[in-house]
């Protein structure tokens, strides 16, 4: 019995002790271990945190700081558009065709020079008026700056150089004419409803100064070109003016002249008055 009591009160071997050791001993390095990534990964979360700020504040100066390409940029506003029909201007016995003319009136705003390039017409809409009758046509040999086909298509650009400066918070007026060479001249009206653009500085978008009606070379006249009240309200007048065996050729070429009109006039779009006036006039009953 004591010997039992004795062995069991015995310690352990060495060997025992040394492995109850061993098995305890990792905690400490594990420990450590995970100490060092937590705080490699809070260094690491403080320069994202860093770089996120950074950023943050980054993108509200560019907010609140304006860019500095921005403080020079010009503006350009139309403030008056005129236009005055290509007509026929008598001066003692002679007869020229002074040309269409737009009269501009530019407004710069920006704190930049404007600096215009060109003038970009696009043609929206065309339309030939054959003489029906006449007691002849003058011909010049005079052509303008800025003409125009007498065969356009929809959609055609038609490009006038410009070099006109304008300062910044200044203001600008200039004139754009519009004609037909000299070789192209003939008994035929040519009317062109357009929209006219200007453009100006690098990279930046062009300016669109409106839809226009142009005509050339001449203000087509009643009688000669179209039917209007004054013809309307004479009967017989036709007689007087071309001989019988032309009436039915007359007619047709009047009638199609007059709907031609109509068809231009109608649209909106800025018209010289004089042939703006033209338009409450047309008669369809020839």
């Amino acid at each position: 019995m004591a010997r039992s009591r004795g062995r069991s009160n015995r310690q352990r071997p060495p060997a025992a002790k040394q492995q109850s050791k061993a098995a305890s001993q990792p905690e400490k390095p594990r420990r450590r271990r995970l100490l060092v990534i937590l705080g490699a990964l809070g260094t690491a979360g403080l320069g994202v945190l860093g770089v996120v700020l950074g950023s943050v504040l980054s993108s509200q100066a560019q907010r609140v700081v304006p860019s500095p390409s921005l403080s020079t940029a010009p503006r350009l506003e139309v403030d008056r558009v005129s236009l005055t029909a290509a007509n026929t201007q008598l001066s003692g016995n002679t007869l020229t065709i002074t040309p269409f003319r737009v009269d501009m009136t530019l407004l710069n705003t920006g704190s930049g020079v404007a600096v215009i390039n060109d003038a970009q017409l696009v043609i929206d809409q065309f339309v030939t008026l054959p003489i029906c009758a006449s007691q002849g046509y003058l011909n010049t040999s005079h052509a303008y700056s800025g003409t125009m086909p007498v065969d356009p298509k929809p959609g055609q650009v038609i490009n006038i150089p410009l070099s006109e400066e304008i300062a910044a918070n200044d203001a600008d007026r200039f004139d754009l004419l519009f004609g037909l060479p000299h070789n192209k001249l003939s008994g035929n009206v040519y009317l062109y409803r357009v929209q006219l653009y200007l453009t100006y500085n690098v990279n930046t978008g062009p300016i669109d100064v409106g839809n226009l009606l142009v005509d050339l070379p001449v203000l087509p006249a009643a009688g000669e070109y179209y039917w209007d009240s004054y013809y309307s309200a004479q009967p017989g007048i036709i007689s007087g003016m071309v001989a019988a065996s032309y009436i039915p050729e007359y007619k047709r070429c009047v009638t199609s002249n007059t709907h031609a009109l109509y068809s231009v006039l109608s649209l909106p779009s800025f018209q010289p008055t004089a042939l703006a006036a033209i338009l409450p006039t047309l008669r369809f009953n020839i």
